[in-house]
């Protein structure tokens, strides 16, 4: 069969057997272009990473039982859209949604699974979904209030780390080892850097040390300020990658996190503290706005004692408290 012609060209909705060409999804197109010449650079500072991004992390999405990297890229392209053009962020926030849903009830019933061959892509839809959680918060103002949305997403950050230690081994010997290289690197450097000069965490760490009088509990809030301390004298003394700012999400104790679900203040106060860390990389679109309702959230479970303890790190982030 002869294809048709048209006004406007040759209708290509038949092949030479007469059965219908699939369809193009164009909108899809634009997303995936948009992520493969804007979206994917927003991600990492680093040219390497950025590099990972465009090319090899895509390339994770086109085999059959991994198609949910490519919806999660998708979803991801579809933030960045409605970042830059706001009168249509709505649309495309539903677009986002949509594919985001999709993909998360394709990789449910992976991750259970998962081994060398899948964890790879396993792990770049975890990495993207975390990035995704940050994007869709912008979308409510009141996020880390509701719902408990801050620990929903502590135990994705945490459940993205189990990822990662299941299948390492992989991770570091194949196309994304250059990921870890680099995140060796900077693991190495923040241990080295000193936090003497810090009187902010001597304060906090005293006012816990008079007010903890169990032991068990004061040692979990001393080990996530001895992290916390690292993080500042690694943000306060570099070009900060979101690396160096998670990490301390990785490196805190199950017990510290277990204090902060049960809403303990120190717990609070000092998760507080890290609001000012996380300040230092709102330059990337999807952490923009960040810091100060998450700062927002933890003053509202407080007590007036407690309160007072965050003045350091409110001045910092220059929030006015109503």
């Amino acid at each position: 069969m002869v294809p048709s012609t048209t006004a406007g060209g040759v209708d290509i909705s038949e092949t030479s057997i007469g059965s219908p060409m699939p369809t193009v999804d164009m909108t899809d197109m634009e997303l995936l272009h948009h992520y493969s010449t804007s979206t994917c650079y927003t991600i990492s500072r680093h040219p390497v990473l950025q590099t990972i991004w465009q090319i090899t992390i895509p390339q994770h999405g086109f085999a059959p039982q991994s198609q949910f990297v490519f919806r999660g890229i998708l979803a991801l392209a579809a933030l960045h859209m409605g970042h830059i053009k706001p009168d249509l962020r709505a649309e495309y926030f539903a677009t986002a949604e949509y594919h985001h849903n999709a993909a998360l009830q394709m990789v449910s019933a992976a991750i259970p699974h998962i081994n060398e061959e899948t964890g790879p892509a396993i792990y770049v839809f975890s990495t993207l979904t975390c990035i995704i959680m940050c994007a869709m918060r912008q979308n409510s103002n009141d996020f880390w209030v509701a719902n408990d949305s801050l620990f929903k997403w502590l135990g994705l950050i945490r459940g993205h780390r189990a990822i990662i230690y299941s299948v390492i081994d992989t991770l570091r010997s194949g196309p994304l080892a250059p990921m870890f290289v680099l995140g060796r690197r900077r693991k190495i450097a923040r241990e080295a850097r000193s936090t003497d000069d810090q009187p902010f965490m001597e304060n906090l760490r005293q006012e816990i040390i008079e007010s903890v009088p169990d032991q068990n509990e004061l040692q979990c809030y001393l080990e996530a300020l001895d992290e916390l301390a690292k993080s500042f004298a690694t943000v306060l003394d570099q070009v900060v990658e979101i690396t160096d700012v998670f990490i301390w999400l990785y490196e805190i104790s199950d017990g510290y996190l277990e204090l902060l679900r049960q809403q303990k203040p120190e717990a609070l106060v000092i998760f507080g503290y890290f609001c000012v860390v996380s300040k230092q990389v709102e330059s990337a679109w999807w952490m923009e706005g960040f810091s100060i309702p998450l700062m927002r959230a933890i003053y509202y479970h407080l007590d007036e004692e407690h309160r007072c303890w965050l003045q350091w790190p409110i001045q910092q982030l220059g929030w006015a408290p109503c």
